[in-house]
């Protein structure tokens, strides 16, 4: 477990495979047994590989669904039963994509994504009655070390189909999830 501690906090991270159910409901039961509950649970893993969706291999295809979707579902569903079981309250945030008109050479990321939209505004419905909030956050064009967006004509698309004028940055997506 690391800990850190600003504004008054603790944040903890647990390293595991979110594919694996067993290893969710570990790393959840080491989270109660530490700090005797959950607030929220910010659902932020994810990942994919660019390559047309005719070359996509069945292995590549199950790999990427199975933690994109998959694992969301086991995290949610780990910390509902906790939350469930404790009177809650609970608050889930789901760091999704936009999937809204396709991306090109991510079918697999898409199609996983668009399942995770649905599930999230279908299991908000259900454990509402739980007190458990449940959101997808879609960020847009985000800079990160895995894309470079400083190119002169990244730039100008940018400018040009970003009301913001800009790429987001991490202190974007924070403060929307909070």
């Amino acid at each position: 477990m690391t800990f850190s501690r600003r504004f008054g906090t603790k944040v903890t991270s647990h390293a595991m495979t979110i594919r694996d159910p067993e290893q969710v409901d570990k790393s959840f039961d080491d989270v109660y047994a530490a700090y005797g509950k959950l607030d929220i649970l910010v659902n932020n893993a994810g990942g994919q590989f660019a390559q047309p969706a005719m070359d996509i291999s069945p292995k590549g295809w199950r790999a990427v669904v199975d933690i994109n979707l998959n694992g969301t579902f086991h995290m949610m569903q780990a910390a509902a039963r906790r939350w469930r079981e404790t009177g809650g309250p609970g608050y889930i945030v789901d760091i999704v994509a936009v999937v809204w008109r396709g991306l090109p050479q991510v079918s697999h990321t898409c199609a996983a994504r668009a399942g995770q939209i649905y599930l999230s505004k279908t299991v908000a419905t259900e454990w509402a009655p739980y007190k458990i909030r449940v959101n997808c956050v879609a960020p847009g064009t985000i800079a990160t070390d895995a894309f470079n967006y400083n190119s002169s004509q990244c730039q100008a698309s940018l400018y040009q189909a970003n009301p913001m004028k800009r790429a987001g940055d991490a202190q974007d997506i924070a403060e929307s999830i909070l």
